[in-house]
């Protein structure tokens, strides 16, 4: 492997399931050899039944500057960005969806991809010095990773169009404003932050955690009227369950529940 090339790294231990971008003398810059891992650890996480939650890190002082586009240049026209039809899409705008929960911890520098990742991630957990920018406008670009439709939903035109028309940075106070990010940290303190929050997940009953998800998830894309009649059914199914019978046991002998996906 050329080292410049860059990796991305995993690890599941406890029922966690981390993925590490490690490139980071060029700033986490993805290349496509990272891009296609990424991927790769994507579908890892969501086969791995021991794995209950992700939480997805980057190694060295910044999260990532998003794509090296002298490295990504050839491939911005073509399939490449797309993924096949087995692999989870990684900005979550197209099935396959994964069905598990994904913290996002990032810090440093976060742009563009960077950006568009942790907005199709669950939650995130921001260390106070992150910057965040969406400057594609400034390479003749446009974002093509949801920021566009996700940053307008979650901010309202005029604020995300603030950002996304000028390529402006904003801080972590202004993410968090604008509903980008969840938790803000002091730095060095974001990757055990997500970490406690995704044991505090992967204690939960993992049926219920993926269902609380598809509901929602249905919820965004046909409608709070499609996921309001999903309601019913989708309890019945989990009142069948051997987790929910922890659930009522645990409750009743005041202890905690110990579920096993079942």
């Amino acid at each position: 492997m050329i080292p410049s090339e860059g990796s991305i790294h995993t690890q599941s231990k406890d029922g966690i399931f981390e993925i590490v971008i490690d490139r980071p003398l060029k700033l986490n810059g993805f290349t496509p050899k990272m891009y296609r891992e990424l991927i790769e650890a994507y579908r890892a996480f969501e086969d791995d039944p021991m794995s209950r939650c992700a939480v997805v890190t980057a190694n060295g002082e910044h999260f990532t500057a998003g794509l090296d586009l002298p490295e990504m240049r050839s491939h911005l026209s073509d399939d490449y960005m797309l993924t096949g039809d087995d692999e989870i899409d990684l900005f979550g705008l197209r099935p396959p969806y994964r069905s598990k929960p994904i913290i996002y911890a990032v810090k440093g520098i976060c742009f563009t991809l960077g950006i568009e990742l942790m907005l199709g991630a669950d939650f995130v957990v921001a260390a106070s010095n992150t910057r965040f920018a969406q400057i594609e406008v400034k390479r003749g670009l446009m974002p093509t990773g949801g920021a566009t439709t996700r940053m307008v939903s979650r901010a309202g035109w005029g604020n995300a169009m603030r950002y996304l028309l000028t390529g402006d940075e904003f801080d972590a106070e202004t993410a968090r404003s604008l509903g980008f990010i969840q938790e803000i940290v002091d730095p060095g303190e974001e990757r055990s932050c997500a970490m406690a929050l995704a044991k505090r997940i992967s204690d939960c009953a993992p049926i219920a955690v993926r269902a609380v998800i598809e509901n929602a998830r249905s919820g965004l894309i046909n409608g709070e009227a499609e996921a309001h009649r999903a309601f019913g059914v989708t309890q019945r199914a989990l009142v069948n369950t051997r987790d929910f019978e922890e659930g009522v046991k645990s409750f009743l002998q005041k202890r905690e529940a110990n579920f096993r996906d079942e």
